[in-house]
């Protein structure tokens, strides 16, 4: 079943999202993010929203794999 998640996300990354320059993001693998899913960018400063926010469906998913740097407990997805 496809769910919908909110992640924040730093202003400088947030500008290279909206603009096409970046296709992916790096997070905990807290929310069990599958192919299929709708994420919520949500542009936060460090201290609070901005109110700026990107939805973006997820096409691709990484996890489980130290032999390329990525951590335990981590994912990469993009779309």
């Amino acid at each position: 079943m496809r769910k919908i998640v909110e992640k924040k996300i730093l202003p400088k990354s947030f500008d290279a999202v909206i603009h096409d320059k970046k296709k992916f993001e790096i997070c905990k693998d807290e929310d069990d993010l599958r192919i299929g899913d709708a994420v919520i960018l949500k542009e936060w400063n460090g201290e609070k929203y901005t109110g700026r926010e990107v939805g973006r469906n997820i096409v691709y998913i990484l996890r489980d794999a130290p032999e390329y740097g990525l951590m335990p407990g981590y994912v990469i997805f993009g779309w």
